[in-house]
């Protein structure tokens, strides 16, 4: 959820861990709808930033949880108010926050509510994704289970994890016993290399419940000796002590362009389900990134969906339902973004999403400098498809 960036900055590698076919077109589903070139999205609107007075401070990957009562719970990678003259290795830290928004616009106080700790997230705890069941861990049931990606201080590699709780406004939330649900590919202690540095691992989650308890479509990234790619599983959470994780896949690819027509590949995925009209939708980045300052960060994302069953059997092609671009939002770099939810993952309309996503600046107003870095200017939006 999310990019989870990972780039050298002073020495330092920082990670922010930071039917079988497409099926027909539904009624309200336009062929082509992007090609009027008017955006059909309303004007974006500012959804969260830190006071300008707390420096050094970033908000970014958020996931949405709508309420019947109008509410939204926006869970989001976000770092502790840290002296500014801290180091940065003490100041870029994740910690995942909770604030919920009212119909009215009006905001509750954004808090930390799970934070790195143990010995596999001992630095960095982000990528949320949060959904109802029913998960039976150690005598206990909970409600909500919350997906995240870890980082560890002695290596660069992310692992995939989950925690729990039974109000979504909880100020902790409780994590699995066993540590990470889904580690990393390849054996052994430590870090594997590869001609740009070291693999990232696997992390940013996006997770559906399948029946409001305990099985769960699980998706996330992978960056190995093989590439980048996103994979899924159907797990099933309903008693921790027995989890069973299921087969992992590879998510099919046809369809994802890059913005020169050529093959793109998947990664930093949300998905949202329409059940209706049996779609999954994603919001994905679109490459080539800019080759300016930050390099790591997209400028236009995109709303794709398939069939869902098409997904589920690796068949189909993903289609184009519109963009975010520059030209949308006013900021050159756009990502890591997450689709406005119910408690499950559903949405009632695959063609009327709403978005909340981050946005940066780029060279020469930021610079990879402990200062002047992209992510100071890390705030969240969120905008309609109309």
């Amino acid at each position: 959820m999310r990019i989870k960036h990972i780039f050298l900055t002073i020495a330092i590698l920082v990670t922010f861990a930071c039917g079988k076919n497409d099926g027909p077109l539904g009624p309200d589903e336009p062929e082509t709808p992007t090609e009027t070139g008017k955006p059909a999205w309303t004007t974006p609107e500012l959804a969260f930033a830190f006071p300008e007075t707390e420096l050094k401070r970033y908000s970014y990957c958020p996931v949405v949880l709508q309420q019947e009562n109008g509410d939204r719970y926006v869970f989001m990678c976000a770092n502790p108010y840290a002296d500014p003259s801290a180091s940065l290795y003490n100041t870029i830290i994740d910690n995942i926050y909770m604030f919920i928004e009212h119909p009215d616009g009006t905001r509750t106080e954004a808090k930390s509510v799970l934070q790195p700790g143990e010995a596999y997230d001992n630095h960095h705890v982000c990528d949320p994704s949060v959904i109802e069941g029913e998960f039976k861990m150690d005598g206990a049931v909970y409600k909500y289970a919350m997906f995240y990606t870890t980082g560890i201080k002695e290596y660069d590699y992310c692992e995939l994890a989950v925690a729990f709780s039974n109000d979504l406004n909880a100020d902790k939330w409780v994590k699995y016993t066993e540590g990470p649900i889904v580690k990393k590919t390849w054996a052994g202690e430590g870090d594997l290399q590869w001609s740009g540095g070291n693999c990232w691992g696997v992390g940013q989650p996006s997770a559906i419940s399948l029946d409001g308890k305990g099985k769960v479509l699980l998706t996330y990234s992978i960056g190995d000796l093989n590439g980048t790619r996103v994979a899924y599983r159907f797990i099933d959470m309903s008693d921790m002590s027995r989890l069973d994780m299921g087969t992992q896949r590879s998510m099919i690819t046809n369809g994802l362009k890059q913005s020169n027509g050529s093959q793109d590949i998947a990664s930093n995925l949300d998905f949202a389900l329409d059940r209706e009209h049996d779609r999954i939708i994603m919001v994905r980045d679109v490459r080539p990134f800019p080759a300016t300052y930050p390099t790591f960060i997209p400028s236009t994302m995109e709303v794709m969906y398939l069939s869902f069953s098409g997904f589920q059997d690796n068949v189909g092609t993903w289609k184009k339902l519109a963009q975010i671009t520059p030209e949308l939002t006013g900021f050159p770099r756009n990502h890591n973004a997450g689709f406005v939810r119910d408690n499950f993952g559903y949405i009632s309309d695959y063609t009327k999403p709403t978005i909340y996503f981050t946005v940066s600046k780029q060279a020469p107003d930021v610079y990879e400098s402990e200062n002047l870095m992209c992510c100071w200017t890390y705030d969240i939006y969120k905008t309609t498809y109309k």
